[in-house]
């Protein structure tokens, strides 16, 4: 008996505009300087970001565990790259950092210096706890998922 046979599966092509954020990586990766072709390194990043969800319920825990792993080290190490090439520093848990949500420029800051209405405050601090007061604010409290739990004890984020 023969193992079985597995149909290919294709992701149609993908064009951006060439000014584009997307179309500028798309244009990095075609003149990349290791040659490496633009459809691996596309395949690299699409399997680290999706890959533990597409093997959900589909391979065993030992399987998905394995694969969970490998993502993990793989976007870490691209944080990582990213911090260099930005200069950003790892931040301790207790720091806040403030990113632009302009599509033009992303902009960290520390505390409140220039922060503006489109601005969004990301904190790790449990300092923010202290001045919200849930029953008077009509704010709702928010379990973590097992998941989140994990990948917030891996970012150190607690």
């Amino acid at each position: 008996m023969s193992a079985p046979r597995y149909k290919d599966v294709e992701l149609p092509r993908i064009k951006r505009k060439s000014n584009s954020w997307e179309g500028k990586v798309i244009e990095y990766l075609l003149n990349h300087p290791s040659n490496k072709a633009a459809t691996e390194f596309s395949m690299e990043a699409l399997t680290a970001f999706w890959l533990p969800e597409a093997l959900e319920g589909q391979v065993s825990s030992e399987e998905l565990a394995k694969a969970c792993w490998s993502a993990i080290e793989k976007l870490e190490g691209k944080l990582a790259t990213i911090r260099r090439i930005a200069g950003i520093k790892k931040l301790p848990s207790s720091d806040t950092t403030l990113f632009s949500a302009s599509p033009e420029t992303v902009n960290p800051t520390k505390n409140n210096e220039n922060l503006n209405d489109d601005e969004i405050q990301v904190s790790t601090s449990d300092d923010d706890d202290q001045t919200l007061d849930e029953d008077s604010d009509d704010l709702m409290e928010l379990e973590l998922s097992p998941e989140m739990k994990q990948i917030n004890k891996l970012f150190g984020v607690e």
